[in-house]
């Protein structure tokens, strides 16, 4: 079995800059299972940020923004560099004339170019999304919740029709990968065809005063950067809508 294979199961990721970071020999699993010793078994294979790394993934957290009175985050890699900020509107779209109410922008703060929008409605589970810059590009697509409860819905990359499925974890399922049992803002992205684990977001709650959570990605060598800034958005609308009903 090779290196990939040990973790297609979605294990803390690695160094998204150092593709030959450290290994660590571990029992076969199936997909669908997450050892509950994960934690205990990466404790010496950690980045910068403390997340334990796994080759083959990408590690991004979430912190919250200084300044921000309305939930704005700020995205870094495992080397603590600011990769993308997050602008959330203090009102929905359908109160600001159908602009966007979630803007992620390129760097550490909302004066860089933008890369994603976002507009939800007041009722329903439908959001817009736009990769891109909406004021040059009016390439919206649809994102529907298919279950509101589990937040479960699929999503396909720009330009692709493979399917993805987004859903919440929670659990013995998300403590396994690293989460809190308790939280309901933890998500995974499984591949529909074939069941695979593609990316985890472990929402850490309180328990760090300035991180909101982390992602973890498996890299995709035929997108790239792109797959990792794709499914960050799109999983951070759901999570943001999740938020806000909470609110």
């Amino acid at each position: 079995m090779n290196t990939e294979d040990q973790y297609a199961w979605a294990a803390p990721p690695p160094s998204y800059h150092d593709p030959t970071g450290p290994s660590a020999s571990r029992p076969s699993t199936s997909q669908n299972e997450y050892p509950v010793d994960v934690k205990e078994d990466f404790q010496d294979a950690e980045s910068t940020t403390g997340i334990p790394q796994v080759p083959g993934y990408s590690t991004y957290t979430v912190e919250f923004a200084k300044g921000s009175f309305h939930m704005d985050y700020l995205i870094k890699d495992e080397m603590d560099r600011p990769m993308l900020y997050v602008d959330n509107k203090a009102f929905p779209s359908a109160f600001r004339g159908g602009k966007p109410d979630v803007i992620v922008h390129e760097g550490g703060d909302n004066t860089g170019p933008t890369v994603f929008a976002s507009r939800s409605n007041i009722v329903g589970n439908c959001h817009e999304i736009c990769f891109g810059d909406p004021t040059v590009s009016s390439r919206y697509t649809e994102l529907k919740l298919k279950n509101w409860v589990s937040l479960t819905t699929t999503w396909s990359p720009p330009d692709s029709e493979k399917k993805y499925k987004f859903e919440r974890i929670y659990g013995k399922e998300a403590e396994a990968l690293g989460g809190r049992r308790t939280s309901m803002l933890s998500l995974k992205l499984t591949d529909v065809e074939t069941g695979e684990i593609m990316a985890t977001y472990l929402n850490d709650g309180f328990k760090t005063w300035r991180r909101a959570g982390t992602y973890q990605i498996k890299r995709n060598p035929d997108i790239g950067n792109e797959w990792d800034k794709w499914v960050i958005c799109v999983c951070g609308v759901l999570t943001e809508k999740e938020r806000r009903s909470r609110r």
